[in-house]
């Protein structure tokens, strides 16, 4: 949201490039051309209510429809021309979310982002070269924890996972794993108190296309961290992670929350290290083209919630 104003921003979504921008409160989005001679309408000018192309100076209003052609004259009947508009735009949880087709589905209910018991925060975004579908489908996995996170939380010699059910309420699809954990922010693991490694309940959910929102759950603290993380394609080689954390184990610490980021940044590095190195940046929707076990039901759900989602 912060990189939205009222002059036109350029973003690019599944290849095609869009404009962002505000008329006051609202935030509008428009393909980036203009319908004239399709001159990108990121180089235009808001004029307070109405955008203005750069090259030949016609006018639209907030809904998108041709206002004024300035060589025409005042009085002139003008073309029929329209800007056109994705299917829903929407600000929420500090991002500016845009569907280029209707949406399916709400956004995830993190309802943690507006609980004044939690700290919020979240990390710069990053561009990688991984797919967003892929991206999002390693969010939802729980067993390369102990073997890609080593140097983070994970547990090398805790790599069992007990057997869990997979629920799916039209387009959305979630599980909880129990799982080992090294709690490094428990200030009770200082003292001997806490063991290092703990349990943990893993609730993880996925929405089409590429966003999944967890919750993490200590038993032994009684704490919980929030993240949602979502993915946006901007083309087929590029792939911008946003990630958004609640948490109520740091009683407004900034510097806690601090390290707390950067943390999860060396967690997506260790990630990246893995998904960058795919050849092909596409998630395979053909459960035959994979092999599966009882622990990745979640991660075959998200697959045939894509697969529903193209059917559809």
């Amino acid at each position: 949201s912060r990189d939205v104003g009222p002059d036109p921003t350029q973003v690019h979504v599944l290849g095609k490039a869009w404009i962002v921008l505000r008329f006051g409160d609202e935030v509008r989005a428009f393909a980036d051309r203009c319908p004239h001679r399709l001159a990108p309408l990121s180089l235009g000018t808001n004029l307070g209510g109405r955008l203005q192309c750069r090259y030949h100076g016609w006018e639209f209003d907030l809904a998108g429809d041709l206002l004024r052609v300035p060589a025409l004259g005042d009085d002139a009947t003008l073309p029929r021309a329209c800007l056109a508009q994705p299917a829903a735009v929407c600000e929420r949880y500090g991002l500016v979310w845009l569907a280029p087709e209707p949406p399916v589905c709400d956004l995830p209910d993190f309802t943690e982002w507006d609980d004044p018991g939690f700290d919020t925060a979240w990390n710069e975004p990053r561009r990688t070269t991984a797919g967003a579908a892929q991206l999002c489908d390693n969010f939802l996995d729980a067993a390369h924890l102990p073997t890609v996170h080593t140097g983070t939380f994970g547990v090398e010699d805790e790599p069992y996972i007990p057997p869990q059910t997979v629920d799916r309420d039209d387009w959305v699809a979630s599980t909880t794993y129990r799982v080992q954990y090294r709690n490094h922010d428990d200030p009770l693991v200082a003292t001997g108190e806490h063991p290092l490694v703990q349990p943990q309940d893993l609730y993880k959910e996925c929405r089409p296309a590429t966003t999944a929102f967890i919750r993490l759950d200590f038993p032994l603290t009684g704490k919980r961290i929030s993240i949602l993380f979502s993915c946006l394609p901007a083309t087929a080689e590029e792939t911008v992670v946003f990630k958004m954390m609640a948490r109520n184990d740091f009683g407004g610490d900034p510097e806690l929350m601090a390290e707390s980021l950067e943390f999860e940044d060396v967690v997506l590095d260790e990630d990246l290290a893995i998904l960058e190195a795919y050849p092909d940046k596409r998630l395979p929707l053909d459960l035959r083209t994979e092999v599966h076990t009882r622990v990745d039901r979640l991660s075959a759900s998200y697959r045939r919630l894509l697969a529903d989602l193209v059917a559809d």
